[in-house]
């Protein structure tokens, strides 16, 4: 993934955010913003991160990379690099 396909805005410009790449896995976030532009934009859009989308962080791999999610009821890998494109609001779970 190149630089020009993320826009400038970052995780402190939007307060109580962070990047989906910092969740651990049993967390779950309400997706906020999609920071990436052109392709990767659209393909993450059609993967159904979109405002306001659910999500939980299932597990990660051995070393971290790729995460698996579960979004609108399917499991999904997404790479960190990705993630960092992704702002999203943690949830915060009652038990």
């Amino acid at each position: 993934m190149t630089q020009n396909q993320f826009n400038e805005t970052s995780a402190a410009a939007v307060p109580g955010t962070q990047c989906l790449s910092q969740l651990l896995p049993g967390m779950s976030a309400t997706v906020v913003q999609l920071q990436a532009k052109g392709a990767i934009r659209q393909r993450l859009l059609e993967m159904g991160f979109i405002r306001g989308a659910i999500l939980k962080v299932e597990k990660l791999a051995p070393l971290g990379d790729p995460m698996e999610l579960v979004l609108k009821g399917y499991h999904l890998s997404l790479r960190r690099d990705e993630g960092d494109c992704i702002l999203v609001r943690p949830v915060v779970q009652t038990t």
